[in-house]
């Protein structure tokens, strides 16, 4: 658990190519115009202190590109179930988290997003980044 390694990756993750098609199964994945990684450590002492990582890491990035927009995943998640297409990774994120925090990173072309997925009640919450080219949906 290191911000400073964090943030390295996020700004790695701003500059590397997308990969043509989705690759692996987790949060430490990608596809087509998105990078997905997790953040911090998997398992948590306690969820807290993965919430507390998390509000860490986005002052960070609040001190570095201003206020993120917040963006819940109901309403996300309701789209989708009306049949509404939201392109990826926002369809994704819906499933995973229930809070974004979104900034659009200067002079990349590209959004970052970090948040807890912590949808599942049943598995331990833990801290993610996106990073797409495509706008919030």
């Amino acid at each position: 658990m290191d911000i400073a390694n964090d943030l390295a990756l996020i700004d790695l993750l701003c500059t590397r190519d997308f990969p043509a098609a989705r690759t692996g199964p987790d949060e430490d994945t990608g596809g087509p115009g998105y990078h997905m990684a997790g953040l911090g450590q998997r398992d948590w002492p306690d969820a807290d202190d993965c919430y507390a990582y998390e509000a860490a890491v986005t002052e960070r990035l609040t001190t570095r590109w201003g206020e993120p927009s917040r963006w819940g995943t109901v309403t996300l998640a309701e789209r989708i179930a009306r049949g509404e297409h939201i392109p990826e990774p926002w369809s994704r994120l819906s499933a995973l988290a229930v809070e974004l925090r979104t900034w659009e990173a200067s002079d990349t072309g590209r959004w970052v997003t970090v948040a807890v997925a912590d949808h599942d009640a049943e598995e331990q919450p833990h801290v993610f980044v996106v990073v797409t080219n495509t706008a919030p949906a």
